[in-house]
């Protein structure tokens, strides 16, 4: 390109992230939707990968979380379908073919599946390419507060980036919320992630143990709003306490 020779915006550049070629995105990875905003190329899926191992730092998956799926889980008790059981694998199965715009509250005591369609529906979409946060409220508010001690200098390990990444995952299934020891600090964070991602309509699914008014009015109000949100009660027994051949 000669001096003061324009370059064309449109013009395609060379991958220089070890993938394919992409006509869509001209190999940028990113593409601005209708509204001016910047969006991962559906096509070749770049953009996408990253955000997913962006979040892998962060996620609560162990050994038998990434080995739980929709098919794993057992719907019968004592030899007999339970019915709430099916609805809460339906409702899991319909939140993770179309996250978008959509929020899945499930409700139970402890102990009765519902940690392990957090974890069905988060390998669902990784296997979807769909990048997705499957984090314990506890683990959340640790990686939290490490920022804090740490006082990292980089975006990403800054409080606030950390705090960011919470706020925006594309989805996030945040289990256990209200296991955690109750604190102004755990209730405001609780605060800002639902309310940013209530205000935004990004996907999201909560797993609690602890009844609707023992969360902040704002917080209960949010999660149970029937406008964009499927809550479903899990009913069923303690798994932990099931004879083991029928777990």
């Amino acid at each position: 390109m000669t001096l003061g020779q324009l370059s064309d915006p449109n013009a395609a550049v060379p991958p220089r992230d070890g993938g394919e070629d992409c006509p869509v995105c001209q190999n940028k990875r990113w593409l601005l939707d209708a509204r001016g905003e910047l969006k991962p190329c559906p096509r070749c899926g770049v953009a996408q990968h990253w955000k997913q191992e962006g979040l892998r730092a962060f996620s609560s998956r162990s050994g038998v979380s990434e080995r739980q799926t929709f098919t794993s889980f057992k719907t019968a008790f004592k030899g007999v379908e339970d019915e709430n059981l099916g609805n809460c694998l339906e409702a899991a199965e319909a939140f993770a073919d179309l996250p978008d715009g959509h929020w899945l509250v499930m409700v139970g005591a402890r102990g009765n599946g519902k940690s392990h369609l957090c974890a069905a529906v988060d390998n669902h979409l990784r296997h979807a390419g769909i990048a997705s946060l499957f984090i314990t409220m506890s683990d959340l508010l640790g990686a939290l507060k490490d920022a804090m001690d740490l006082q990292a200098n980089t975006e990403q390990e800054s409080y606030s980036g950390r705090l960011r990444t919470f706020k925006t995952a594309p989805v996030l299934i945040l289990d256990d919320v209200g296991a955690e020891s109750s604190s102004a600090f755990s209730q405001g964070i609780l605060f800002e992630i639902i309310d940013y991602r209530y205000r935004n309509r990004l996907a999201t699914m909560i797993v609690t143990n602890v009844p609707f008014d023992a969360f902040d009015p704002r917080v209960a109000s949010r999660m149970q709003d029937a406008a964009f949100c499927t809550v479903v009660e899990n009913l069923a027994p303690d798994y932990r306490k099931r004879p083991v051949e029928e777990r």
